[in-house]
This record gives structure tokens, sequence and C-alpha cells, in this order.
């Protein structure tokens, strides 16, 4: 009902919003084409800088807004507030209110006269220098010719290289920054370059030109932002997407991508499949989190008796693997097999002081290339010889 309602009242008011947690993750969208569960800063770089005033803001204070930002040919004013959601957590929303074609036309009229403005303004030299150090002294900013040449820089620039001005000025962008392209133009560019501590970093680049009296382009500005902390976030991302949130083990993605890469190389290697016995009926007699208990209880038995090399996944639900590392000797494999079946019978899982769970399982034994000839159905096959092995045992699930 108070979405209907909210969407309602922003289609009326030519109005659009996002709804995104503390961690900037967009829970919601109305009109904006802008995917889920995604950084809402990749979509609004405005809020860039700015993420402790929005994560500090109380329902009392007055909404953040930042006015004109330019989006689909269109100019919007951004504010975002923050609102207690029906279960309990803090969530903010970003509203973007479309200017009218009117403020879009003055808006270009003022960015032409800025130009024009800039291009004269330049002519003399101190004022040029004046004039570009203000332009914003924690972005780094530089101009370069039509063939790429550097032609100024600013301090922010200078100090990032830990080089004289006169060491960057004449030399090719390209000699400093790094980019997929070799031309410049109005679009925004992905630029990395190592600072003069070796560190390499990533920087988000608009590329403005400037024209003279009879709209020529002449050279460009190039202004840069440090987006380090977002492809960090990116890598910790892709890292997440091969990892089980609750034991922390890699996962089916993880798994199936190294067993790929272990038979591209012909490597000698084994897994051993583990399926946890009665599973559902822990779950059923004792609640789910008896269950999330004893799964992490298994992954600390399990990496207890392994080597550092071996490598202990989590498919899914109770089902794990083993990845011998290339080489194991079966005998070295069976010992590990018998060590894991007497430390799993010794050690059960006390769940509560007068709740003892016991860990049964069942397991399965492969070996490449006798028992593995690729991915494509290794899990299904698995699953099934682990489950015919379970009705033999009179262990349906």
């Amino acid at each position: 009902m108070h979405e209907n309602l909210l969407n309602l009242l922003c289609k009326k008011n030519n109005t659009s919003y996002i709804i995104f947690n503390q961690n900037f993750i967009v829970s919601q969208v109305n009109n904006i084409l802008i995917e889920l569960n995604t950084d809402i800063r990749d979509f609004l770089w405005e809020i860039v800088g700015i993420e402790e005033n929005i994560i500090t803001l109380s329902m009392t204070q007055e909404s953040i807004k930042i006015p004109m930002i330019f989006r689909n040919n269109s100019y919007y004013d951004l504010d975002i507030d923050t609102f207690i959601s029906e279960t309990g957590e803090k969530l903010y929303i970003a509203y973007m209110q479309q200017k009218s074609q009117q403020t879009y036309k003055y808006a270009k009229v003022i960015k032409e006269i800025n130009k024009k403005t800039l291009i004269y303004e330049t002519s003399n030299e101190k004022k040029h220098t004046t004039y570009y150090q203000q332009i914003n002294k924690h972005m780094m900013t530089f101009h370069v010719d039509l063939d790429g040449i550097i032609t100024t820089v600013n301090d922010t620039c200078s100090h990032f290289f830990n080089l004289e001005k006169n060491n960057i000025i004449g030399k090719h962008f390209s000699y400093f920054f790094h980019t997929q392209e070799s031309q410049l133009n109005e679009n925004t560019h992905i630029f990395n370059a190592k600072d003069f501590m070796g560190k390499n970093i990533f920087f988000h680049a608009n590329i403005i030109p400037l024209t003279d009296t009879k709209d020529r382009v002449i050279e460009n500005i190039i202004i840069i932002q440090d987006i380090t902390y977002l492809k960090q976030i990116q890598k910790e991302l892709d890292n997440a997407s091969q990892y089980d949130t609750l034991t922390g083990l890699p996962n089916r993605h993880y798994f199936l991508k190294k067993v790929d890469t272990y038979i591209a190389k012909e490597f000698s290697f084994s897994l051993c499949f583990i399926d946890i016995d009665n599973f559902y009926y822990i779950n059923e007699e004792h609640g789910s989190h008896a269950g999330d208990m004893l799964l992490k209880h298994i992954t600390l038995l399990i990496n207890s008796v392994i080597d550092s090399d071996d490598i202990l996944v989590r498919i899914y639900g109770d089902f794990f693997a083993i990845i011998f590392s290339e080489n194991k000797s079966r005998v070295y494999i069976q010992a590990i097999i018998e060590k894991l079946k007497e430390s799993s019978l010794s050690h059960p899982l006390k769940y509560t002081a007068d709740d003892i769970i016991n860990l049964k399982y069942t397991s399965l034994l492969l070996d490449y290339p006798n028992d593995i000839k690729n991915t494509k159905e290794l899990l299904t096959n698995a699953q099934k010889s682990i489950k015919k092995i379970k009705i033999d045992k009179k262990l349906t699930r």
C-alpha cells in the first residue's frame, strides 16, 4: 500500500527514487535504470565522498540536497533522507526530481558561456594558473592538447607522482595514465596510474573539451577522482561469490572452477565427497540453528585433519568435498579418511549441556582420470552414488 502511494506521488511530481541501506546497496527503485543489489555510488557519483554524512543522517535533520545532477540528458535535483523500515532497519531514500526542459536549455547556455569564459581567462598565464588550481584542490586535474600531450597540471597531480610539474608537462598522458583507449573524447573513462610509492590507483575521469570562438576543440581538461575503493569492493564481491557465508569455505562455484583447472592441466588429483547423514531430521528435531552449528562443527573437524594444501569445499547444504592436492598418495588419502571417521565419532556436537548431536556422514572417493572425466555431470553423479550408498545403509535423507 505505502509503496503504491509512493509510486503514485512520484509519478505526479515527476520524481524518481532509490532506496538503499547503510552499505549503499540498492533494495528498491522507481523509474530509474539501476539494478537491485548494486552499489548506488556506481550510479550516483555525486555522493562519493559524503558517505559519512549520509550514514549519520538522522530523521530530525534536514535532508542532504545536491542540485542539478545530470543523467540521461536531463537535470535532476537530488535529496537524500532516512527512514526506519517495518523491520526496524535504518534505510535511506534518494529522491531525484527532474528539472523542466527550460532549465535544461538554460544549463546548456550557461555551459557554453562558461567554456568561452574559461578560454578568455586562460589567455593570461597567471590567471590561468590561479583559476586552474581553484577547480578542485582535492582532485587531480590536467590539460592535454589534441595529440594527448600534457600542457598543464595542478598541484595535486604533481604531488601524486612526486614530480615537478615541468617533469610531467610535455609528455603524452599515456606515459602516466593507463586506459583502454588511446584517444580521448567526451565520454568518461577509467584510468589507472601508479603513485610515487608504486601503489596502483584507479580513477574515474571526466574529459571536458575546450573550444575556441568557432566551437573548434583546442584541448581537453581531464578531471580525475580516486575510485580505488570501488575497485576493491568489486574484488571483494567477486571473492564473496566464491565463498560460503556460513562456514567461510569455498563454494560450488569455486569447486567447479578449481576442478576444471586441474583437468585442463591434467593434474592427478582425488576428491572425497561428504554428505551428513539424517541432516533433514537434525534440522527438524533441533532446529535450523543446530543444523548451522553442525555444519560449522564438521568444517572445523575436517580442516583439523587435512593438510593445509588440501581444500575443503561446501558444495551446498550438508554436501561437502575435499579436493586433495595433486599427487597425494592413496595411502595418505585413506589415512585422512580414517582419521576423520575417528574424529567425528569422538567429537559430537555439544549443542547444549543436555543436547548432544552425533555426527555421522556418508563419503565417496573419486580419482582423476579414473573416475572423473569432466565437471559437467560430476556433482550429479556424485550425489547419485552417495544416495545409493545411503539407501544401502537404509538412510534416505
